[in-house]
């Protein structure tokens, strides 16, 4: 049995290896955006908009950064490669998108999510996309139809695909379609922060079998409902709510058996 030193070294040598494999994703999810910006002497808000925000995101999506990880603004600026500046609006954001909690004089940590936080969220979404779907229904245009159905075939794509990452990614720019052609700013910015919340889960049980299928039949019957104006909208609206939120306790009723396993 090794004694207490040798499990206390271990311990600290797997923090330490867990660290910098979160450090090195991240340093790979910034270089990503880093190449997307046009000039290497941006302003604070062109990098704080374009680096920080989209790569804090992604990695806290993807699972790069833990729920509960506390985001320091030293360490999160050198792993993304930029001044501390563009940090504190940053993380203002992704707080205002659920992501992140800040706490005053103490810091920022990745926002942990709990199966109350799911079902409020998923109760105030169904009031706010019953109402996006109905509006859109009512104002939709040749444009918008053109526009839902790029984004269906891009989610189409990645059913074929197998790649629930890009599915997710495409049923966000779904939701934010259905957003710009209700065409209710309120709504949007009331829309916006909820689902920071349950990207990650939402992402995970599209890699379970027949969630992504499931999800993408839903979706194109309320493409449908929305072009064609029918009065069923809100409800085909609720359904895949319902399926979206029972498949997000899912995911986290099964991290906390696995919790209690370990």
């Amino acid at each position: 049995m090794p004694s207490n030193k040798t499990a206390v070294k271990t311990t600290a040598a797997a923090a330490v290896s867990k660290h910098a494999k979160s450090a090195h994703s991240l340093d790979k999810i910034a270089s990503k955006y880093h190449s997307r910006m046009r000039t290497v002497d941006a302003s604070s808000d062109s990098l704080s908009e374009g680096v920080v925000v989209p790569a804090l995101r992604e990695a806290i999506v993807e699972g790069v950064l833990a729920p509960g990880s506390r985001l320091s603004e030293v360490q999160v600026a050198k792993q993304l490669n930029v001044s501390r500046t563009p940090m504190r609006e940053a993380f203002a954001q992704l707080e205002r998108e659920g992501l992140v909690t800040v706490l005053p004089r103490v810091g920022a940590y990745v926002r942990a999510v709990t199966l109350r936080d799911v079902e409020e969220i998923y109760t105030v979404r169904a009031a706010l996309e019953c109402l996006a779907v109905q509006l859109a229904s009512e104002r939709i245009t040749a444009l918008g139809t053109a526009q839902l159905d790029d984004v269906i075939e891009a989610m189409r794509m990645s059913v074929d695909a197998d790649d629930p990452a890009g599915y997710v990614d495409a049923l966000d720019r779904f939701y934010a379609i259905v957003m710009t052609i209700a065409d209710n700013r309120t709504l949007q910015e009331s829309h916006a922060g909820l689902i920071g919340p349950v990207r990650r889960l939402r992402r995970i049980a599209m890699a379970r079998g027949g969630r992504m299928q499931a999800s993408f039949s839903q979706t194109v019957r309320i493409r449908d409902a929305i072009v064609n104006q029918l009065p069923n909208v809100q409800d085909l609206m609720r359904e895949q709510l319902d399926g979206a939120c029972r498949a997000a306790l899912d995911v986290l009723n099964d991290a906390g058996d696995s919790s209690d396993k370990n």
